[in-house]
């Protein structure tokens, strides 16, 4: 699978559309890359790239805190 069909995989299930953070048929917009607007599927693209290019879970969490931590 590549990232983006990981991504379209992820943003599928239905605890997304629950929370309101995306509507029906959304998630077919995404592409990898894209800038939602939103910290949420930024640091689940950052997971992603993390895990497809076998970097350490240190580094990705470092990332990830760091886009948490911008304002």
């Amino acid at each position: 699978m590549t990232k983006e069909e990981i991504l379209k995989a992820f943003l599928a299930d239905d605890l997304f559309i629950d929370n309101a953070y995306l509507k029906k048929g959304e998630v077919d917009k995404f592409k990898w890359g894209s800038k939602p607007g939103n910290k949420l599927f930024t640091v689940i693209e950052l997971a992603i790239e993390g895990e497809v290019s076998n970097e350490s879970d240190n580094i990705t969490e470092k990332k990830i805190n760091q886009l948490l931590n911008q304002q």
